[in-house]
């Protein structure tokens, strides 16, 4: 089916947003502008950024290898997986140095300015961190070689565990209260993202009192667990989230700056 993972992310954040609304955790008490910034950043990324990408990565690969598809012919059984790992890796070394590097910092910290976790920061980025992101590269590259259904499936992976993770449930909480389950937790946590993970990430504060620098992987822990970003908060949440007074900017200068 064309665009499945559109419509299936679509439908999750639907649903997910719905359950929060009821609850009043989709605005969670967060001033207007920042609801502006999740609403602004995802309709550019959806609707402009991600297709602008996809389409120049794929017009480049045309202009290399203007008649090979050697992925059309890939079976999906091992394809997707290694499709995943690959985009997930890149992802975890380029969020990792969004929060190690200046200048990718003042990118990526519109991520970062909201105060609660919500469905709707799920894509709340500066635009200029969206247009280099090497995983949206590499997918581009991978349909123009003829591997546009499994880059279909593995996005369909990224976009539901995009949108879990920064849920304002904490869905994951209840495998850490129950003495049978938490084992199961445990191990989960060290393999793939979850809320109480992503939510660490997303802390004021970690537990040194410092800004977070943990927990870089967008769907795998796994990369965390192996190069030492790694913080298991066993399904416990922070106090507060967002940064210091003194890293905010206008709503302008968040979305669209440099």
């Amino acid at each position: 089916m064309e665009h499945l993972e559109v419509w299936a992310v679509t439908g999750l954040m639907l649903v997910l947003g719905s359950l929060e609304a009821l609850a009043g955790r989709l605005t969670g008490g967060r001033p207007r502008e920042e609801l502006w910034v999740d609403a602004l950043s995802l309709a550019q990324f959806a609707g402009l950024i991600k297709p602008a990408i996809v389409w120049m990565a794929a017009q480049a690969m045309h202009g290399l290898a203007p008649v090979r598809t050697p992925l059309a012919s890939w079976p999906l059984i091992w394809a997707v997986p290694a499709y995943v790992l690959l985009a997930d890796l890149l992802h975890y070394g380029y969020h990792r140095l969004a929060h190690s590097s200046p200048f990718f910092w003042r990118l990526h910290k519109t991520h970062h300015t909201a105060t609660a976790m919500s469905i709707s920061v799920s894509y709340r980025e500066n635009w200029v961190y969206f247009l280099l992101m090497p995983d949206l590269w590499l997918a581009g590259a991978l349909v123009a070689l003829g591997g546009a259904e499994l880059v279909m499936v593995g996005q369909l992976i990224f976009g539901l565990a995009n949108v879990l993770i920064h849920s304002a449930f904490a869905w994951d909480a209840w495998l850490f209260h129950h003495r049978w389950l938490a084992p199961m937790g445990r191990v989960l946590e060290r393999l793939v993202q979850l809320p109480s993970t992503h939510r660490a990430h997303h802390a004021l504060v970690d537990e040194h009192g410092r800004p977070p620098h943990a927990n870089f992987g967008q769907l795998l822990m796994i990369w965390d667990v192996l190069f030492g970003t790694a913080c298991l908060p066993h399904g416990r949440s922070p106090q507060a989230y967002g940064v210091e007074a003194a890293q905010k900017a206008s709503w302008a200068r968040q979305l669209w700056a440099p």
